[in-house]
C-alpha cells in the first residue's frame, strides 16, 4: 500500500517533462542568425530614374549683366566744377574731355613759376660764366683760393635753383592738366555725381564709365556642379528683355566660395554682346557639360549605403522588387554622390527607406499615382 502511495503521480510528472522539453525543442531550433525572409507587403520608397549624364550636366543661373572693364573717374587735383560735357548715357571715346575744374588758380602758380624760373636762369648763366673767369685767374694767381671756391659755390647754388624751379613748375603744369578730366577707354558714362558749380574734392568719384565693348555675368556656382568644371563646352547667356541667347566663354573660376553665398564666382564673357545688350539686364546663363555615362551618375546621398564594406545602392526592378547594386564612390558633397560602375541610363534607385528594406522586398513608389 505504502508503495502504491509513493509511484502513484509519476505518470503526471513524466508527461509535464515531455511537454516542456518539446517546448524547449521547438523554440530552441529557430535560427536567429539566418536571414528573415522578406515581408511580402510592399513597402513605401522614394526612387529616382537616372537620365543620361550628358543631360543631368546641364544647369541654369540667374545673375545680372555687367561691364568687365568700368572705372569710377576722379579729379586729382580739387576745385570748383566749371564745365560739364558729358552726361548720363553718352558713348565717350578714350582721351576725350568729361569735364573741368575752375583752372584760374593752377594758371597763376604756373605763370609765376614761369617767370622765376626765366629768372633762376639768367643768374645760372651768370654765375657760370663769373665760375669760368674765376677758374682762369685763380690759375694765373690774380685771385685767391677763396675766392674762386666762393665763385664755384654761386655756380652751383645757381643751378640747384634752376632745377628746382623746373621741378616746380612741371608739378603745376601737371595740376593745371589735373583740372581737366578724361575718359580713360572708350566707354558710356553710367553715373555722374556733381554738377556744375559744386566743389569737388580731390580723388572724389566724378563719373562712372563702363566699356560696352565688354560685358560679363558673374554666377555662383554651388559645390555640387564644379565636378563638372572640367567638361564645359558650352555656355550661353540667355536675356529675357531682348529675348536672346548669346554665346558666352568662362572667363575665370573662383577656388573658393563667396562666404556670402557659400557658391563659387564664374564670370562668363559674352564674346558677341551687341550694341541693345546694356550693363545691367536680367541674364540666364545655361552651363551645358559633354559627359559620358561611363563618367558617373549623381544621385542623393540617402541613395547611397554601405553593405559587406562596399558602397551599394538599391534598385527597384519592373516587378517592384528591389536587390542590392555595388557601386563605386568617386565624389561627396553635402547633398549627393557621384558614382560609377553597375548604374545605367533608365535604371530606377531607391532614394529614401534604403535601410528598411531586403533582398527581393517587394515595394510601392510613395506616388499614390505610381504602381
Amino acid at each position: 500500500m505504502d508503495a502504491r502511495l509513493h509511484h502513484g503521480p509519476r505518470p503526471s510528472l513524466r508527461a509535464a517533462v515531455l511537454l516542456v522539453s518539446a517546448l524547449a525543442l521547438a523554440t530552441g531550433c529557430t535560427d536567429h542568425g539566418a536571414e528573415e525572409p522578406p515581408d511580402q507587403r510592399p513597402r513605401p520608397v522614394q526612387t529616382l530614374i537616372l537620365e543620361d549624364p550628358d543631360q543631368l550636366a546641364e544647369r541654369r543661373f540667374t545673375s545680372r549683366v555687367a561691364a568687365q572693364n568700368r572705372a569710377w573717374v576722379s579729379f586729382r587735383v580739387g576745385g570748383e566744377l566749371e564745365g560739364v560735357h558729358a552726361e548720363v548715357g553718352d558713348r565717350v571715346a578714350a582721351g576725350e574731355r568729361l569735364a573741368e575744374l575752375d583752372d584760374s588758380d593752377h594758371v597763376r602758380e604756373v605763370d609765376e613759376l614761369e617767370a622765376q624760373l626765366e629768372a633762376a636762369r639768367a643768374r645760372q648763366a651768370y654765375a657760370a660764366t663769373e665760375y669760368l673767369r674765376a677758374a682762369q685767374l685763380v690759375e694765373e694767381e690774380a685771385i685767391t683760393q677763396s675766392e674762386y671756391d666762393q665763385a664755384a659755390r654761386q655756380r652751383d647754388e645757381a643751378q640747384a635753383e634752376a632745377a628746382s624751379l623746373q621741378a616746380g613748375l612741371a608739378l603745376a603744369r601737371d595740376r593745371l592738366a589735373y583740372t581737366r578730366l578724361r575718359a580713360p577707354f572708350d566707354g558710356a558714362v553710367a553715373e555722374r555725381r556733381f554738377d556744375t558749380h559744386e566743389a569737388v574734392p580731390p580723388q572724389e568719384p566724378v563719373y562712372l564709365l563702363e566699356d560696352l565693348s565688354q560685358l560679363e555675368v558673374e554666377v555662383g556656382i554651388p559645390e555640387e556642379f564644379m565636378v563638372y568644371r572640367d567638361h564645359l563646352q558650352q555656355v550661353q547667356v540667355r536675356i529675357p528683355a531682348l529675348d536672346a541667347v548669346y554665346p558666352g566663354r568662362i572667363r575665370t573660376v573662383g577656388v573658393d566660395v563667396l562666404p556670402e553665398r557659400q557658391t563659387y564666382p564664374v564670370q562668363v564673357a559674352l564674346t558677341e554682346p551687341g550694341e541693345q545688350l546694356l550693363p545691367g539686364m536680367t541674364a540666364e546663363v545655361i552651363f551645358h557639360a559633354e559627359m559620358d555615362p561611363s563618367e558617373g551618375f549623381r544621385i542623393p546621398l540617402t541613395a547611397l549605403h554601405e553593405h559587406d564594406n562596399e558602397h551599394q545602392v538599391w534598385l527597384r526592378g519592373d516587378d517592384g522588387t528591389v536587390r542590392r547594386q555595388a557601386v563605386e564612390l568617386i565624389a561627396l558633397d553635402r547633398r549627393s554622390a557621384l558614382v560609377a560602375d553597375g548604374l545605367e541610363t533608365g535604371d530606377e534607385v531607391v532614394t529614401a527607406g534604403v535601410h528598411h528594406l531586403a533582398e527581393g522586398q517587394p515595394t510601392r513608389r510613395m506616388d499614390p499615382e505610381a504602381p
